[in-house]
């Protein structure tokens, strides 16, 4: 069948039924384009949805709880402190780091406190400390990168004159170990 034969069929349909039958044809092509086009996309959508729900679901019920997340995570923060042993160590860090920067350290206080877990030991250090303000940056630094278990609670500095070079210091760290 050649085009102008569909053409001459549809005419003869045409004046044959009326407008009518054209307008239901068309209509019907309509519903058939919809279904395809928008129906079955839908359907496709809603089952992926379907399918992606489920696979969270899933994920939720497989999800480790919270505080056993926490209590695992605290556990592995005292495995890595170091030893009450090894308070002697981080204190020599400290004093070779001065000694290093060209801080004069003076007498300290040292003062060592448990925690009511027993599980964490707190050493109080209170060092006065005598340089110049770039040499006492550096020692800071330099002692919190080499002793990570070491928190700077505290620092104050003091200058007895304006055009010195010199600042006194008084810093206050707290070193933080695993009681055995």
């Amino acid at each position: 069948m050649t085009p102008q034969h569909v053409i001459a069929h549809m005419h003869y349909q045409l004046y044959r039924h009326g407008w009518g039958v054209v307008l239901g044809l068309a209509l019907l092509g309509g519903a058939i384009g919809w279904h395809f086009g928008g129906v079955v996309q839908t359907r496709t959508q809603v089952a992926e949805l379907r399918a992606q729900a489920l696979a969270q679901r899933q994920r939720l019920v497989q999800k480790p709880n919270q505080d056993e997340l926490a209590a695992k995570r605290l556990l592995a923060f005292h495995a890595g402190l170091p030893a009450s042993t090894g308070a002697m160590e981080a204190i020599d860090a400290i004093h070779r780091a001065a000694a290093a920067n060209g801080v004069k350290l003076a007498n300290g206080e040292y003062r060592l406190a448990r925690d009511g877990g027993a599980r964490l030991l707190r050493y109080q250090i209170t060092l006065p400390a005598r340089a110049s303000y770039p040499q006492l940056r550096a020692w800071i630094g330099e002692v919190m990168n080499a002793v990570p278990s070491a928190a700077l609670d505290e620092i104050s500095f003091r200058r007895d004159d304006v055009g010195s070079d010199s600042v006194e210091a008084r810093v206050r760290m707290t070193l933080f170990l695993r009681a055995s």
